[in-house]
């Protein structure tokens, strides 16, 4: 008999145990972030843990579902799909949108997702080369700071339809973020450099063109000759190439899914080139 229950802290370690065995890159710290961010479901037979789910409540009208994991040894039986509705309910018409393997596809249609796209995964384990940081003329890069937040949030949103100032603001106070702003102080996009996994993240990335996001991931590849670095890309939009050129191989392709009015961007508005993860999206 399978029970579910609010996830807790001290539900973490267990979490982070079974992403090992399925060799997922999640560190504890991820975990930690996960849940300081989003709500969690833990699946819960005779008392031990099988397994969890996250979602992630973007506003009042988009929300984010990913990190579903259930131990190996109690797949088949249904697990995956109890989280799954027990996170729905949480969201009522809301629009969710999560990031499918190949195995979880068939469930999250029967559930109501539509297939929308696909997110590239590149990375590579030793960065060989540094790219050039080339600044568009009339542009300016710096750091963001405190002050920036609400503008970047609300950028955020133009991009993807999702509201998360408390995630800005942590990638604001907590990791390194950095804008282009030309001299009117109008910002044309900004992006984020964290830990992650096996080594070094870059996202979200949001940004006007390509131009931009390419001179804002540039800037934040200085430093990182050697390291581990991973972006995670929507396929539908013209950055993967560069990325390959930079050493960055594509080893993944999850397919975007979305249960409810799939988000657009209005032309001349911003664009998320990068994800802050496949999870929170």
């Amino acid at each position: 008999m399978i029970t579910l229950r609010a996830m807790t802290q001290n539900d973490i370690e267990h979490g982070y145990a079974i992403t090992q065995q399925l060799k997922w890159p999640h560190r504890r710290e991820d975990w930690q972030q996960a849940l300081a961010l989003g709500e969690g479901v833990v699946a819960e037979e005779n008392g031990e843990f099988v397994g969890s789910a996250f979602g992630w409540r973007w506003g009042e009208q988009a929300a984010t579902i990913g990190l579903v994991v259930v131990n190996p040894q109690f797949q088949g039986r249904g697990t995956g799909k109890q989280l799954m509705l027990a996170l729905l309910e949480k969201f009522p018409d809301y629009n969710i949108r999560l990031h499918a393997t190949e195995m979880g596809k068939g469930l999250y249609q029967k559930l109501g997702f539509e297939v929308t796209g696909h997110i590239q995964q590149h990375q590579t384990r030793e960065l060989a080369a540094v790219p050039n940081v080339t600044i568009p003329a009339g542009l300016t890069l710096r750091n963001a700071q405190a002050a920036d937040a609400d503008l970047l949030i609300e950028l955020d949103h133009q991009a993807h339809g999702m509201w998360r100032p408390a995630l800005i603001n942590s990638l604001i106070t907590d990791y390194q973020t950095v804008l282009l702003q030309d001299a009117k102080q109008r910002v044309h996009g900004f992006a984020s450099l964290r830990r992650f996994g096996h080594g070094w993240a870059i996202g979200p990335v949001i940004a006007l063109n390509v131009d931009i996001a390419q001179t804002l991931i540039s800037a934040l590849m200085q430093g990182l000759r050697g390291e581990f670095v991973r972006i995670d890309t929507d396929g539908a939009l013209p950055l993967a190439a560069w990325l390959e050129t930079l050493g960055l191989a594509q080893v993944d392709a999850p397919t975007t899914m979305i249960r409810g009015t799939p988000w657009s961007p209005q032309e001349g508005e911003m664009q998320a080139f990068g994800l802050m993860t496949q999870a929170m999206a």
